[in-house]
């Protein structure tokens, strides 16, 4: 299983700290319950975002994986990443949206292959 973060915000890049993606990754991989090898994490920062008409520190999310994405473990993830992202780019927590995508063995690749090669 390989699960890919993606993290856009409209926190500047120079206040992403590499402790954030470290954190985050070591967080994933036991929420996961995975390797941390198998976390990819990338953040897309300096977005245009406007929430509630305001352009105040905000972050949107997009998590990927061919397993581990359900009711009772989304809990747990998001529980996580909410924490990280409040800590290390200073987002507050009414400015964080989370969409968790479950994706098909077939419909995800790595290393020249899918899931299910």
């Amino acid at each position: 299983m390989t699960v890919i973060v993606r993290v856009d915000t409209n926190v500047s890049t120079s206040d992403v700290d590499e402790a954030f993606l470290i954190e985050s990754t070591e967080s994933l991989a036991n929420t996961f319950k995975i390797s941390k090898s198998d976390i990819l994490i990338f953040v897309n920062a300096d977005q245009p975002i406007l929430i509630a008409g305001s352009e105040k520190p905000a972050a949107v999310l997009t998590i990927y994986s061919t397993d581990g994405i359900n009711e009772v473990s989304n809990k747990l993830h998001s529980a996580t990443l909410f924490s990280l992202l409040t800590k290390y780019l200073k987002v507050n927590e009414d400015r964080i949206s989370i969409a968790f995508s479950a994706v098909e063995p077939y419909s995800m690749g790595v290393n020249g292959k899918t899931f299910v090669q």
